[in-house]
């Protein structure tokens, strides 16, 4: 292997099978790693504080690329977990909150307060979102974007996916068939980091 490529992707100075340690080491970074970003992105929008789940999440993936770094890992290895780490942080929230939505939220009408048009001249494209109320006058803090058309209204009544317990904001997309098919993404991209952390670790034999 060539200096460039140890640098770049982890020396890896062993012949045969790694060692047992390099690859105990290895699995334990990367539940770690991975349990945290997930976990921390999860509670967050359970918590209502999704924002700072997600930030936690980036910190603990730049913290694991900094510890690569530091225990002689590939610099292209260590970025990859870095990087993959705040992605997923970054998308783990959304997609909870449609797992949550399609477990347990319930169907209610709204009523369209204000329409909003946005147009995007550089695409020469026009999209519409809804500002709505529940039909108690109960303002909403979503707006309806999907079902906003270009023959929007005020008045109008439309359809939006709530949560009985006010965890995670109302909707109008269409949402997964159970909360099991919104979260089988964020659980293989989680073992994809755990997986990419473990091979990091053990590249790194000096």
């Amino acid at each position: 292997m060539s200096d460039n490529e140890a640098f770049l992707l982890g020396p890896a100075n062993f012949s045969g099978r790694p060692p047992v340690r390099l690859v105990v080491e290895g699995v334990v970074v990367g539940i770690v790693t991975a349990g945290l970003v997930a976990g921390a992105a999860v509670t967050g929008v359970l918590t209502g504080v999704d924002t700072v789940g997600t930030v936690v999440g980036v910190v603990v993936g730049l913290a694991a690329g900094w510890y690569l770094l530091s225990t002689n890992a590939g610099r292209v290895l260590a970025a990859a977990v870095a990087l993959f780490g705040g992605a997923l942080a970054w998308w783990i929230p959304g997609q909870t909150a449609q797992a949550v939505l399609a477990a347990r939220g319930e169907s209610r009408t709204v009523v369209v307060t204000e329409v909003h048009v946005h147009r995007y001249e550089g695409r020469n494209y026009v999209k519409n979102s809804c500002s709505v109320r529940l039909l108690d006058g109960s303002p909403v803090p979503t707006e309806a974007w999907r079902t906003c058309g270009a023959t929007a209204r005020t008045s109008q009544h439309l359809t939006m996916v709530f949560d009985p317990e006010d965890a995670v904001p109302p909707t109008d997309r269409i949402l997964p068939a159970t909360a099991t098919e919104a979260l089988a993404g964020p659980a293989a991209a989680t073992l994809a980091l755990a997986a990419l952390c473990c091979v990091a670790v053990i590249r790194s034999q000096p």
